[in-house]
């Protein structure tokens, strides 16, 4: 009997011992669970979310009491639910042990966020579905940044091709004027290095922000070639953040390339009136900046919406959350760009 007891308490001590370390385990894996820095999910086989770590809750902007409530499907972007679904079926089919994909996800307030989703199936002992395990990585940023060096590319492939016609109307402007080829020569020269320097500070994005006043003359530089009179400059000072810079140099230099080639730049006699204010004051405070072209011949309204008209339309304003317009009138032609001054101004 004595020694019957004595395995009995050792199996019990031993059994005591794994249940023990299964207990730490466990919590352990929890710990880890819930400090994890990516979001991580269990999503039942109806879609639900029946379980969901902290980040996961951050990414979404939802408690983790309301995330059990929805399910993934009806907060996946609808251009990403097909395939996204199809590669769920496939998964359970047993035709894929897992899966990443790119998809944006709706958070609390309605907007969408991009992030990476890595899908695997945890198993019954049987062998069937019981849910899956999702981890979700905020990769917003990563696509903004994505999406805004694809328009730098096609920006600047803009302004390569637009480049041959600004030369064009560059020599039809600078030849009547000179003396000699020499002169020519340098003050083409110097007008050609100038676009390049516009070129500079788009990739550069003006990454420290920068002066207004200092903005709007690197960019206009180039296509007054020293005669500083064709433009006339009137605002407070003001200092503008790095994506105001961007979004500001792009417009002006569409803006500059345009009166060049048709506008107030491109007859003898034309002027420009640049003029910015801030208006309000606190919370409301907001930036407007005006460009007036008085040409000395008419302008001619464009047929067509091109590039460079959905940059001063839409890019330039969204980047400073604005909007702007473009009016053509007797007088010749305005665009009006307007936006909250937070937006616009390195804070104080």
């Amino acid at each position: 009997m004595g020694i019957k007891a004595d395995i009995a308490e050792a199996g019990e001590a031993s059994i005591n011992e794994k249940s023990s370390r299964l207990g730490r385990s466990v919590a352990a894996h929890g710990l880890a669970f819930e400090n994890a820095t990516v979001g991580i999910g269990h999503i039942s086989m109806t879609g639900h979310w029946q379980y969901a770590n902290g980040a996961l809750a951050r990414i979404l902007g939802y408690s983790v009491a309301e995330l059990a409530e929805l399910t993934c499907q009806e907060m996946t972007h609808p251009d990403e639910l097909p395939e996204d679904a199809d590669r769920v079926l496939k998964l359970l089919a047993g035709d894929l042990k897992h899966y990443a994909i790119d998809k944006r996800l709706r958070r609390s307030d309605g907007s969408y966020v991009w992030t990476r989703k890595t899908l695997v199936v945890k198993h019954k002992e049987n062998g069937y579905p019981e849910y899956l395990i999702a981890v979700i990585e905020d990769i917003d940023q990563r696509k903004q940044s994505e999406a805004e060096n694809a328009f730098l590319i096609q920006e600047l492939a803009h302004r390569s091709r637009n480049l041959l016609s600004v030369i064009s109307s560059l020599t039809s402007l600078l030849a009547p004027t000179c003396q000699s080829v020499e002169e020519f020569q340098e003050r083409l020269l110097d007008r050609l290095h100038a676009i390049s320097g516009s070129n500079n500070l788009l990739l550069t994005g003006g990454r420290e922000g920068a002066p207004l006043s200092a903005l709007v003359h690197g960019q206009l530089e180039a296509f007054l070639g020293g005669d500083r009179s064709l433009v006339v400059y009137d605002g407070p000072a003001l200092t503008v953040n790095a994506r105001a810079a961007h979004s500001l140099g792009m417009a002006l230099y569409e803006l500059a390339s345009n009166a060049l080639k048709y506008g107030a730049f491109s007859h003898p006699g034309g002027r420009i009136e640049i003029k910015w204010a801030k208006e309000g004051s606190g919370s409301d405070a907001a930036f407007r900046f005006v460009w007036r072209e008085f040409p000395a011949k008419a302008i001619t309204p464009p047929s067509r919406i091109g590039f460079g008209a959905s940059v001063l339309e839409s890019v330039a304003p969204m980047g400073v959350g604005g909007r702007a317009t473009r009016l053509f009138n007797e007088d010749g032609f305005v665009w009006t760009l307007e936006a909250p001054l937070a937006s616009i101004q390195v804070p104080a």
